[in-house]
């Protein structure tokens, strides 16, 4: 599901993909996606987990912890395969993705922006001081297009801002401390689009990830290096599940 283990390095890659596998989709209270474009038409939808309350039926996955979106907004077509929420959490990770982000558009002249937002509002562990792991991958970008991506944890821009401007991917960790429960998850994606005119179309493709996830113990990080990375999520599952 994660695309981008490349750009990150190898143990905290290995302990994020282990927790994912072992974390079960929970009831969302308050997960949803904000969709906005901005230069042109200046338009946004929000779409609500389950399309709850009634009347919001943008989301077209019925699974919950679950956002699946594909629609028309002002110049540009988008479709996310999903988006996913695991709150509450489990001991070991929080997390937020976006996956398989595309935007295409059939032209248009001028720049234009659209901020795609993640956020649940529902995550009560782990909680304590633990790394706050951002990524950002691109696998399809026309000239003069750039896509930044931030974490937020409780309203607070609390992961490092990822930016890219060609195919390639991008990771930041950062430590925080979250001294309240629940907590928020949030994660911003920004596209700034430059279109040649009519007739010339464009597609961006993009997936991120927002991560709370409890840090290794010590010396765990330097024994796993010498281990091949396809043991590395079966090592990390047995212990997580001794703990």
């Amino acid at each position: 599901m994660i695309r981008f283990r490349n750009f990150m390095p190898l143990a905290a890659a290995a302990l994020v993909g282990a927790a994912i596998l072992g974390a079960p989709t929970r009831a969302q209270a308050g997960f949803s996606m904000t969709i906005a474009e901005t230069g042109g038409p200046s338009v946004s939808y929000t779409i609500n987990d389950n399309n709850t309350p009634v009347g919001t039926g943008l989301d077209v996955d019925p699974t919950t912890g679950n956002i699946i979106f594909s629609g028309v907004v002002g110049d540009f077509n988008i479709q996310i395969s999903v988006g996913t929420s695991n709150a509450p959490g489990t001991p070991e990770i929080a997390e937020l993705t976006i996956n398989n982000t595309s935007i295409s558009s059939a032209g248009f002249t001028g720049t234009r922006t659209v901020t795609v937002t993640l956020s649940d509002n529902g995550f009560t562990t782990p909680t304590g001081v633990q790394n706050l792991i951002s990524q950002l991958s691109t696998t399809q970008l026309p000239a003069n297009t750039n896509v930044t991506y931030q974490s937020f944890v409780s309203g607070n821009p609390a992961g490092t801002l990822l930016s890219l401007n060609t195919v390639a991917g991008a990771a930041g960790t950062d430590s925080v401390n979250i001294t309240s429960s629940p907590y928020t998850l949030t994660s911003v994606t920004t596209y700034t689009v430059t279109g040649q005119g009519a007739g010339h179309s464009l597609t961006v493709q993009t997936t991120g990830l927002t991560a709370v996830v409890v840090p290794a113990p010590a010396g765990a990080v330097l024994a796993l290096t010498g281990i091949p990375c396809m043991s590395l999520g079966c090592w990390l599952r047995r212990r997580l599940r001794k703990a």
